[in-house]
């Protein structure tokens, strides 16, 4: 019942962002153009009656005219984001250019097209999509993903176009990963999803379990319960799958994996495990075992912060102790890295991704930022060298990219990732050209 709703829900959104895209787009133009004119009166005219008090005349001169006042007058502008509710309401955002500092102009509409919110924020204090970006080509649907227990947040961005989509799955790095991958105001798997869905792909991104049920995880964790990869994401992202399948917009023949990190790793198991998937990038992913990589990156970070040297050998020596062989279940979870239960690392230390990933015949491309310290081009250097002989299989690394793939200089650090940044264009569009390469070779 719960995916039939889904489908009804999508079905709905959908047909009403197709059929009010242009609509949208004028309306959210006619305010932006009234405020450049100065009539304010007419839009406090086409405010819905019961939020009328909010928005009068006055109220809205005021605060325009100390917007310019202080950040310049308006130079140019353009929509950043676009959204439909099955309920018929609409919102809509437009990132507005002053001479000295952008905003971002939010809105929203009722179903009679009445405005029924109008706010301006600093642009740089929030997330904003790049101009890559064409929020009027997708419809991004945000729904909760229903498994046993957990419930997760997950969006699926769906074009606007007519006939079926390929779909793209991206898949989050370790730890409690939303689906944005959300570093402060930088969400890079939305970038992904955006940058892709205006290309013309359906994507789908989806929170860990962690990141909502933590709670009910640490008690799971106090009593020993197992936990590895499958409780972690795999049997969220299995269950979202046999959704996504059954939605008519998506074209079931084609679908790939965006891996980042440790999300990267697991792409040749859910090959083997589902293999209708067509393919998959890799982003920044381990060739090493993950605990191997975890004390590159602490003696990294060693030398980067030495002040923090004793908590870095801490976790230095949990994760040489997490590939013993002693390792059993009721290892206590204190001499594990980051407490996390024995299971895990067990589970980790016999998945032989490598090993599976040269067995894989589907098309791989394996992107690296060669200023990543938490997966080190060693282990880009490693995946060309074991899977060299492999037809199906694409290499690029980048010289300015970050484990994020956000660009930056020299030495990379944690705290880069919450200086606002995009990823980078050229990444989006190198991978929409593999990913059509790799529809055109299955078309053949």
């Amino acid at each position: 019942m719960r995916i039939l709703f889904l489908l009804i829900f999508i079905g709905v959104k959908t047909m009403l962002m197709g059929q009010s895209t242009n609509r949208f787009k004028f309306e959210t133009e006619q305010i932006i153009s009234l405020f450049q004119k100065q009539e304010f009166q007419k839009i406090s005219n086409r405010v819905a009656p019961m939020y009328s008090a909010f928005y009068s005349a006055i109220t809205l001169e005021k605060d325009w005219a100390e917007l310019i006042g202080t950040y310049g007058a308006y130079k140019s502008h353009r929509i950043v984001n676009l959204n439909a509710n099955a309920a018929g309401y609409y919102s809509a955002s437009a990132e507005i250019n002053f001479a000295y500092l952008p905003f971002v102009l939010s809105l929203s509409f009722d179903s009679s097209w009445q405005v029924m919110s109008i706010g301006f924020s600093q642009s740089h204090k929030m997330y904003v999509a790049p101009n890559y970006v064409n929020v009027e080509l997708f419809n991004e649907n945000n729904f909760k993903l229903k498994n046993d227990l957990y419930e997760l947040n997950a969006s699926l961005c769906i074009p606007i176009k007519e006939g079926k989509s390929p779909l793209v799955i991206i898949i989050g790095e370790s730890g409690p990963t939303d689906k944005d991958g959300t570093y402060d105001i930088n969400l890079p798997y939305k970038d992904l999803a955006w940058g892709l869905s205006s290309k013309g792909f359906a994507t789908f991104r989806m929170d860990k379990r962690a990141v909502a049920h933590g709670i009910q995880m640490m008690y799971q964790r106090n009593n020993y319960e197992s936990f590895t990869c499958r409780e972690d994401y795999l049997d969220d992202l299995y269950k979202a799958l046999d959704t996504l399948v059954q939605i008519p917009e998506i074209d079931t023949k084609a679908i790939y994996i965006i891996g980042h990190g440790q999300g990267g790793m697991l792409i040749p198991l859910i090959c083997k495990e589902k293999p209708y998937i067509k393919g998959g990038v890799f982003l920044g992913v381990n060739h090493k075992r993950v605990q191997e990589m975890m004390i590159d990156q602490y003696h990294y970070l060693t030398k980067v912060t030495p002040a923090k040297k004793a908590e870095f050998d801490l976790q230095i020596r949990r994760a040489q102790f997490s590939m013993s062989k002693k390792l059993n279940p009721l290892t206590e979870h204190k001499y594990m890295p980051f407490e996390v239960q024995a299971t895990y690392w067990i589970w980790l230390n016999k998945y032989e991704h490598v090993k599976m990933a040269k067995k894989i015949k589907k098309p791989l491309y394996i992107l690296q930022g060669q200023r990543d310290y938490q997966v080190s081009n060693e282990n880009f250097e490693a995946w060309k060298k074991s899977l060299k002989n492999k037809k199906n299989v694409q290499f690029k690394s980048y010289t300015n990219l970050n484990h994020l793939f956000e660009e930056g200089a020299g030495e990379s650090t944690y705290s880069e990732y919450f200086t606002k940044k995009n990823i980078p264009e050229f990444v989006i569009n190198d991978i929409y050209e593999w990913l059509i390469r790799c529809q055109s070779q299955a078309n053949q």
